[in-house]
């Protein structure tokens, strides 16, 4: 049987000689780039869990050179759909890429790994964005980009696409402040149906834990970004009020470190999520802007099942985003979502209740009352393109 897995210098090592890169095109027009001398010289890449990619330059462009050093089941038919819904909406985000099946012969054994060949995308990862150039934006370049984030989610939820692994490492942002997506392995685009299994969980620090810890394999689906969604969209608001916050962030992690959102039970998940720092920093800017308690509410869907998590488009429709009044109608539509709240205190004895777990005052006996917090906010309007 074939080797399913190699190393990074095992990829590495056959790259760097030219006969073993099969596709013609690449092999005739392009070369590879190296840092270094001698035995430090490397080839410019980025490695992720499946993949390499390398930086290939030409007479007149670069092309990104990506090699599967592990094997995903159903590649492809995923790359089929994914090729041929990309091409047809023409969304900016995407790369233009081709399938190929025979990319790389291995050193070590002569196996053929397969690939894709793609445009190669200059920009900076998002954490690298915010900790290198946030600071020095003007609140309307800030506030541009937000409502870019909150559009491109539009968009590919429209298209019927979901990416499945935003994060830091998967968002560029270019020169011209332009969001673009890379790694399309964890792509659904509505074409798979119910009939594919997610390639991966994502990243820790961005995703639900029922998807970065799942004990089975679960279908991908159009709802795959919708935690990390929230997450996003939570960072950026909370950096536009509070720019020192970006210089916690990096290439692992925005606002949440993966402690922040892992529990064994929901109650935990809850728990840490609202004692970590993140959330805490989210807490001093909330009431400047009525819109932050409503993401922080829908991140506390982290007490429920993956499923429950409510997509970023249920709390803004397209009408808003594009809106000139993007801000305002966000801070004024958005103040709260309906939901029942535990009082505080025993209305029987006024005995404060130690925490929200409480069903009964541990004083008297007395059944713990709630009240309800009543709001409007924009309804989401399901819109798919199929």
């Amino acid at each position: 049987m074939a080797q399913q897995s190699y190393g990074l210098d095992q990829v590495m090592e056959s790259m760097m000689e030219t006969s073993n890169i099969l596709d013609f095109e690449t092999r005739t027009f392009y070369k590879t780039i190296t840092i270094g001398r001698g035995r430090r010289q490397q080839l410019v890449n980025s490695s992720g869990r499946f993949c390499v990619a390398f930086r290939m330059e030409g007479t007149r462009s670069q092309l990104c050179y990506r090699i599967w050093k592990e094997l995903i089941p159903d590649a492809v038919q995923r790359y089929k759909m994914i090729g041929e819904r990309i091409s047809r909406t023409q969304l900016e985000y995407f790369s233009g890429f081709r399938y190929v099946p025979s990319a790389l012969r291995m050193k070590c054994d002569g196996s053929i790994l397969p690939g894709i060949v793609m445009e190669w995308i200059e920009g900076k990862k998002l954490d690298a964005f915010m900790t290198e150039e946030w600071a020095t934006l003007s609140d309307v370049q800030r506030l541009t980009f937000i409502r870019d984030f909150y559009y491109m989610c539009h968009l590919l939820r429209k298209n019927g696409i979901a990416h499945g692994d935003l994060s830091c490492m998967n968002i560029l942002v270019t020169p011209e402040r332009d969001i673009r997506l890379v790694d399309y392995d964890s792509l659904f685009v509505s074409e798979m149906g119910r009939n594919f299994y997610q390639t991966t969980g994502g990243a820790p620090a961005f995703q639900h834990p029922d998807r970065t810890n799942a004990s089975y394999p679960m279908l991908t689906s159009l709802e795959d970004d919708n935690f990390s969604q929230l997450v996003i969209a939570l960072s950026l608001w909370v950096a536009y009020f509070d720019p020192s916050v970006t210089q916690n962030y990096d290439d692992s992690n925005l606002l949440f470190l993966p402690g922040d959102i892992s529990g064994e039970t929901g109650s935990e998940r809850l728990r840490n999520l609202k004692d970590s720092d993140g959330w805490k920093r989210a807490e001093k800017v909330a009431a400047k802007f009525g819109h932050i308690p409503i993401l922080m509410k829908g991140l506390e869907s982290i007490q429920y099942s993956v499923n429950q998590v409510p997509s970023l488009l249920k709390f803004v429709n397209e009408e808003v985003i594009i809106s000139a009044d993007f801000y305002r109608l966000l801070d004024s539509a958005d103040r709260n979502i309906s939901s029942t709240q535990p009082v505080p205190y025993c209305t029987a004895c006024g005995q404060k209740f130690g925490n929200d777990e409480f069903k009964f005052c541990t004083a008297c006996g007395t059944k713990r009352h709630t009240y309800t917090v009543s709001s409007s906010f924009i309804p989401y309007r399901h819109e798919q393109s199929m």
